[in-house]
């Protein structure tokens, strides 16, 4: 038996307690199918891009283990719920936590929607940023583009063409 991470996003114009329902109904159907089912909310946040014109989600991931031919009955099962936005299977992989999925996930894009504050999560992380700093660009005079001009239209640059 193989060891999944199932992604979960519900739709933010429900209520708090109304997600927490349907990520419990949705936990049920998941122990269905595998075992050892633990569920882990992620919070409410803006989602990249609105889906169903709805822009906020409630995330969760639920880990369980199960077969692997079990998957695609799961995912089926998930497609046909309510309520759902979006249900993404992958393998478990321990080293990772959710919060430094999440941390990974708004440094990459530039946002900053996590409040934790733990160095050793950033440290794995700052490898993977974007560098905040451009190059200067090299400031180039009206007189050196007119000289280049002419060399490439009298030819000495480009030969044969």
């Amino acid at each position: 038996m193989k060891k999944y991470e199932l992604l979960l996003v519900l739709p933010g114009t429900l209520d708090e307690k109304e997600a927490e329902t349907r990520s419990n109904e949705i936990l049920s159907t998941v122990k269905e199918y595998g075992a050892d089912a633990e569920l882990a909310p992620m919070g409410k946040m803006r989602l990249a891009y609105p889906i169903k014109q709805i822009r906020y989600g409630y995330f969760y991931t639920i880990i369980f283990g199960t077969e692997t031919k079990e998957l695609k009955a799961l995912q089926t099962k998930l497609g046909l719920l309510r309520d759902l936005l979006r249900a993404i299977i992958s393998v478990y992989n321990p080293s990772y936590t959710p919060a430094s999925k999440m941390l990974f996930t708004t440094t990459i894009t530039g946002a900053n929607n996590t409040n934790n504050n733990n160095n050793e999560e950033v440290s794995e992380v700052e490898k993977f940023e974007k560098p905040t700093e451009k190059p200067a660009d090299k400031k180039v005079s009206i007189q050196e583009i007119d000289k280049k001009l002419e060399e490439i239209l009298s030819g000495e640059i480009i030969s044969g063409v």
